[in-house]
């Protein structure tokens, strides 16, 4: 005699349905995160400019802002970032790297 064991049709559906975690397929990036780059400052050009050399106008509070803003100009925007060069002597070689000048109210990241 053959016994049949029949699956709830919610079982099959979660097995065809789903992949092993970090298996392929694409990954989205928070829109949050876009917006978060380390001492990033954010400008649009001045008015008048000729494009060849880029001249800083005013300058927007985050990424998402100077987007919107350039848009609506028609213009492009800048992003600058200020980096301060510390010597290392502490290993065997001496290394130069780069830390994040901090803006009022932002923590300092190193970076190498």
């Amino acid at each position: 005699m053959a016994t049949m064991i029949a699956s709830s049709p919610d079982a099959k559906t979660n097995q065809i349905g789903s992949r092993p975690v970090g298996m392929g397929g694409r990954r989205t990036r928070p829109a949050a995160e876009e917006e978060i780059v380390a001492g990033a400052r954010f400008f649009l050009p001045k008015s008048g400019t000729n494009g060849h050399a880029p001249e800083l106008g005013r300058e927007l509070p985050n990424e998402g802002e100077a987007r919107v803003e350039a848009l609506k100009s028609g213009v492009t925007y800048y992003s600058v970032q200020e980096w301060r060069p510390v010597a290392d002597f502490a290993g065997r070689n001496p290394e130069l790297k780069r830390e994040a000048v901090p803006r009022k109210g932002t923590t300092t990241l190193q970076a190498g």
